[in-house]
């Protein structure tokens, strides 16, 4: 019998708040008074379940593929564009490729907020969301090319180091 369902255990998905982690299950679970199959994911830090029947949730989505990375890696690599010095503006911006868990999206916002540290210096909540962030695509980018994180983490600060050294440090574009 061939399974109608978009994953299957083994497989590696995205949640937006929980991040990367791989389907371990399906299992039953009460929902909205009735018991339905979730699938059972396991990330670093927690597990989550999510109904088998969710096909168009939009805080989960499968990893990235090979092609993606590519453009993962073009972002990183490139130059920032005008850099915000306003914080305001930057707390909006990490808020919403928070909510939107966009990979293209988190990948312009480590190389902005990298390049932002080179030029003034980041706030705290700044610091915390690009470790946060920055950690996020490692492990989307290690789940995706079956890679071990650690050898990972290296890589894409390589490509970071590219960016920041294109950097004015006064400010200039």
């Amino acid at each position: 019998m061939v399974s109608s369902l978009p994953f299957t255990t083994g497989d590696w998905v995205v949640h937006v708040y929980y991040g990367v982690g791989q389907i371990k299950a399906i299992e039953k679970k009460p929902i909205g008074g009735e018991k339905q199959d979730c699938y059972k994911v396991k990330t670093k830090n927690s597990t989550f379940w999510f109904p088998t029947i969710d096909f168009d949730n939009p805080r989960i989505r499968p990893v990235v593929s090979d092609e993606i990375i590519k453009k993962v890696v073009y972002h990183l690599r490139r130059k920032a564009g005008k850099l915000e010095t306003d914080r305001k503006y930057w707390k909006k911006k990490i808020d919403t490729v928070k909510s939107n868990g966009d990979i293209l999206s988190i990948s312009k916002l480590i190389r902005d907020l990298s390049s932002l540290q080179v030029i003034k210096g980041l706030n705290e909540s700044e610091t915390q969301a690009l470790e946060f962030f920055t950690e996020r695509l490692a492990r989307e980018w290690a789940s995706s090319t079956h890679e071990d994180v650690r050898k990972i983490r290296p890589i894409l600060h390589e490509h970071l180091q590219v960016s920041k050294a294109k950097v004015d440090v006064n400010g200039n574009e």
